[in-house]
Order: structure tokens, then C-alpha cells, then sequence
């Protein structure tokens, strides 16, 4: 045996007693109910009926036109497999359509994540499957426009995750009744499929780290002064900004701290799976850091949001719990 195959047969060892470990069912049906909610807020901030007004020819800026050639080409933004993974396929055959029918579309969208939400993902995921094909649809005009897709795209990931899982799942109202259920194995499976969606996102952002730019280029960013150009633009026009970017003027040691830890962070994400309990950790981190890209005028609220779905919650609320019984019997010990 080469002694690379038992360091691949330990590795894989591991992960596999990683992923199987149990975890609470409770939290699974939280991270549902986190991302029906994100999803919601974000169609309800948007207007997809403008897609209506749009000339058909405009929606043909596929991903593969837009990256060199030169560069890893992500399968999905091949010509044809783009628009049959967001259904656009359909308008091979019809119009596409207009103001009012995508606003239906749109309203379509939010009454399935609220179905999903109360009720589930339904009989063999009937409901999931018709809010995540309405909704890659209504993305679809994003995304065959070449603009980038933000944090949608892990949202997604975890509706896929959440549909190849077993757990326990149960109507918002019953909720309640999952509090006091054991960790179970599925549960844990099913946590662990979420938490690869995650992982794998920033894992492989880390590694187009190390495939696009050198290990010097990582401290060649000049973060602070690029702060401070987006306050002098947000002082003189409509941009806007928080002003307590402005104590970061002139520190321009985080040039060479900051983006080589977000670089490095990625490729050491891996460890969130084995280690859950790094999960609050590396949200900290990632708190803090698309905090500070506010500071360039780049919101990433929906990567500091979906961090909140690996949240123990089953463990944080017994945990508020006993500290309420302590200080309960403590006051009454008082009285008497």
C-alpha cells in the first residue's frame, strides 16, 4: 500500500464520521425557515416585472462570454445548459413574458416560500421543487444578463441540500414538539449536507485565490485606500457609506492583514465541517470582514445572513432556558 492511500483512506474516514454525526432536527427546520425568509425579503425588494420591458436579444450574455477563455469555465455558462438549468429553455418555444405575467411569476414565487415555510417542502418535496424552479426561473433573467448573482446562489444551494435530506421536518406550528426530540442521525446528515454548501462556496472561492493570482498579488490590495476613494465619491455624490469607515483612513497595515486572511480563511473553511464548532468562529470572521466591504460600497448582507442557518439554535435557546431557571430559582431563594 502507497502512504498516500491510508492518508485517503483516513481522510476519508473522517469525513465520513463528520457527516454522519447527529445533530438536532430542530435546527434543519430553523435553517428552513431562515432561508424561506431571506428569499422572501429579497424578492420583495425587487421588481421583476421590469424583465418585461427588457429586448429579447439582451438575454444571451452568457457566463463563458464573459470570463477569458483561459480561465476555469464553469459548465453552467455554457450557451444552451444555462437556460435549461434556469428553464429558460421555455422560451424556445414561447414569447417570453411581458410586465404583469412576470409580476405573477414573482408573486408565485413568495406564496410558495410561504408554503414552504409553514407547511415544509410537502409530499416528495412537491412544494420545494416548485418554489426552487419558479425561483431559479425569475434568476434566470439575471443571470443570462451577466450580472453577478450575489449570495442567491448559496441559497439555492441549501434548497438543494434541504430536498436531499431526511429530517424530521414539521409545519412551523409543531415546531415546538421538535425541542425536546434527541439528536438524531438523519438530522445530522441533513445539517451536514447545509454545511457543505457553504463549504464548498467559499473553498473554492479560496482556490481561484490560488489560480488566478500569485501568493504576493494577496498583499498587493489596497483595501484602505480604496475606503477611502469610495468616502470622497459618497461625500460628492449619491453613494452611500458609514462614517465610522473613515477611523480606517490612513491604517494601510490592514492592506497586508486584511484581504490575506480572507484569502487564507477560505481555503481553511474545510475545517467548519469537521470542527462544528468553529461555526460561530468563522461567522465572526466573515461578520467582520463583509462588514468592512461596505467600505468599498459592496454589500454582501446576504453572505453575513446565510451564516445564520448553521446557528445551534436548539442549543442556544436550552442554554437561555437554564440560565432563566437559574436566576428564577435564585429570586425565589432570595424571597425566602
Amino acid at each position: 500500500m502507497r502512504p498516500y492511500d491510508s492518508l485517503v483512506d483516513r481522510g476519508f474516514n473522517r469525513f465520513v464520521t463528520a457527516y454522519n454525526q447527529p445533530d438536532f432536527d430542530f435546527n434543519v427546520n430553523v435553517a428552513r425557515l431562515i432561508v424561506c425568509a431571506f428569499l422572501i425579503w429579497k424578492l420583495l425588494s425587487r421588481d421583476f416585472g421590469f424583465f418585461g420591458h427588457v429586448p429579447e436579444q439582451v438575454f444571451y450574455f452568457y457566463p463563458i462570454e464573459i470570463y477569458p477563455l483561459d480561465k476555469w469555465v464553469l459548465w453552467t455558462g455554457l450557451p444552451v445548459l444555462s437556460e435549461v438549468l434556469t428553464f429558460h429553455w421555455l422560451h424556445w418555444f414561447i414569447p417570453r413574458p411581458g410586465e404583469t405575467a412576470l409580476r405573477v411569476i414573482q408573486g408565485v414565487a413568495i406564496g410558495s416560500l410561504l408554503l414552504l415555510a409553514l407547511f415544509g417542502r410537502g409530499p416528495r418535496n412537491a412544494i420545494l421543487i416548485v418554489t426552487y424552479c419558479v425561483l431559479i426561473y425569475l434568476w434566470g433573467y439575471v443571470f443570462l444578463l451577466g450580472q453577478d448573482v450575489d449570495a442567491v446562489d448559496l441559497y439555492f444551494g441549501i434548497l438543494i441540500a434541504l430536498a436531499v435530506s431526511t429530517f424530521a421536518e414539521v409545519p412551523i406550528w409543531r415546531l415546538p414538539a421538535l425541542y425536546d426530540r434527541q439528536k438524531t442521525v438523519d438530522g445530522g446528515r441533513s445539517f451536514s449536507n447545509v454545511v457543505l454548501v457553504l463549504v464548498l462556496y467559499y473553498f473554492a472561492s479560496g482556490m481561484r485565490k490560488l489560480t488566478d493570482i500569485t501568493p504576493i498579488e494577496w498583499f498587493r490590495y489596497d483595501l484602505v485606500e480604496a475606503i477611502e476613494e469610495h468616502s470622497i465619491r459618497a461625500a460628492h455624490g449619491t453613494l452611500g457609506t458609514f462614517e465610522v469607515f473613515q477611523h480606517l483612513h490612513g491604517l494601510t497595515f490592514l492592506n497586508y492583514v486584511g484581504p490575506p486572511a480572507a484569502y487564507l480563511s477560505h481555503l481553511l473553511v474545510p475545517m467548519v465541517f469537521f470542527r462544528r464548532s468553529l461555526i460561530l468562529k468563522f461567522f465572526l470572521f466573515y461578520f467582520a470582514f463583509h462588514l468592512l466591504t461596505f467600505g468599498v460600497g459592496i454589500s454582501f448582507s446576504g453572505y453575513i445572513l446565510v451564516w445564520s442557518v448553521l446557528f445551534p439554535y436548539r442549543e442556544m435557546m436550552a442554554w437561555v432556558a437554564k440560565r432563566f431557571r437559574i436566576l428564577a430559582r435564585g429570586a425565589t431563594g432570595a424571597r425566602t
